[in-house]
């Protein structure tokens, strides 16, 4: 008996620690961090056309170097990937298999 609540608390203390290392990967992902560098580079490459449009118009050397951005640089870590791959796997979960079950158990009931 001692051995079977021992295991149990075990489980539910780990799964509890997963969810919560989910959770903070999952709001990572779908928050601020990388919509704001999405949204910057956006504001920053409307303000190179404006250059680029400038530049044609008083008639300047032109080189695209001059108006592209550098090559963007990852900066997630492999814990990030695998919080992101698990919240897209219980998405498709919910979405696909979940919703088949539901719709399967209903078509029985008809």
């Amino acid at each position: 008996m001692k051995n079977s609540k021992k295991m149990w608390l075990i489980f539910s203390r780990t799964l509890t620690i997963l969810f919560i290392v989910f959770l903070i990967s999952y709001f990572q992902v779908n928050t601020g961090t990388y919509n704001s560098n999405l949204q910057n580079k956006t504001i920053l490459t409307e303000e190179k056309i404006k250059e680029f449009e400038e530049d044609v118009k008083n008639g300047n050397y032109i080189d695209i170097k001059d108006y592209t951005e550098p090559e963007y640089v990852d900066v997630s870590s492999p814990l990030s990937d695998i919080g992101y791959n698990i919240g897209e796997s219980i998405d498709d979960f919910i979405n696909n298999k979940f919703t088949r079950v539901v719709n399967f158990i209903g078509s029985l009931f008809k």
